[in-house]
């Protein structure tokens, strides 16, 4: 299922996630394009505040990778804690035309997101769309994050973050004792948060 919207994004962020409430203390790390958390993802947009085009895929498998019209590409994997995956502005849910990214119900997906038109206006407002997003979404184990089309953004997110790029197991559920782990991911979700801030 293909569907599209326009939708308002403000601070330069929209959420993929279960509810509005996007969790951003849990923020673990960014790509310049996705910041995947305990559950959903935010994407990052050029603008900072104003409309864009989303389109959504709900999925039952990875389709073939479409580079064609699209300047940046990157795939993470989330988590969908209540089973409902949903594209949200952080503050209020999307309009209804786009659906739920995960019918299966909750588990892990994997999330590829396309972009063109980050660069026109970086952090500027626009009234009129000047970005597009393609959200694509299917029922996939935890696996490393994969950049498919860089950008310079991008490139430079990676270079900011290239101690704290989760592995493959960056996924897994944390032991209770695991206190160094935690004090990393919340210097890492710190400085996600630092970084966001001053952009």
């Amino acid at each position: 299922m293909t569907t599209s919207s326009v939708m308002f994004v403000n601070e330069g962020i929209f959420g993929v996630s279960d509810d509005a409430q996007v969790p951003m203390e849990t923020v673990r790390w960014s790509n310049g394009l996705a910041a995947p958390m305990d559950h959903g993802a935010w994407i990052l947009t050029g603008i900072n505040t104003g409309h864009v085009r989303v389109t959504a895929q709900c999925l039952d498998a990875a389709p073939p990778v479409e580079a064609t019209d699209w300047e940046e590409i990157v795939e993470i994997s989330v988590r969908s804690v209540e089973g409902d995956l949903r594209i949200n502005s952080g503050y209020d849910i999307a309009p209804d035309d786009l659906p739920s990214l995960n019918p299966q119900g909750p588990g892990w997906y994997r999330m590829r997101v396309h972009a063109s038109g980050r660069s026109i206006n970086p952090d500027g407002v626009s009234d009129e769309p000047v970005e597009d997003y393609l959200i694509a979404v299917w029922p996939q184990e935890p696996a490393e994050s994969v950049v498919i089309r860089s950008s310079k953004m991008i490139d430079e997110a990676l270079l900011a973050n290239a101690d704290t790029t989760p592995d493959e197991n960056a996924h897994a559920a944390l032991e209770p004792d695991d206190t160094a782990e935690d004090d990393r991911r919340a210097d890492v979700r710190t400085r996600l948060l630092r970084s966001l801030q001053d952009d």
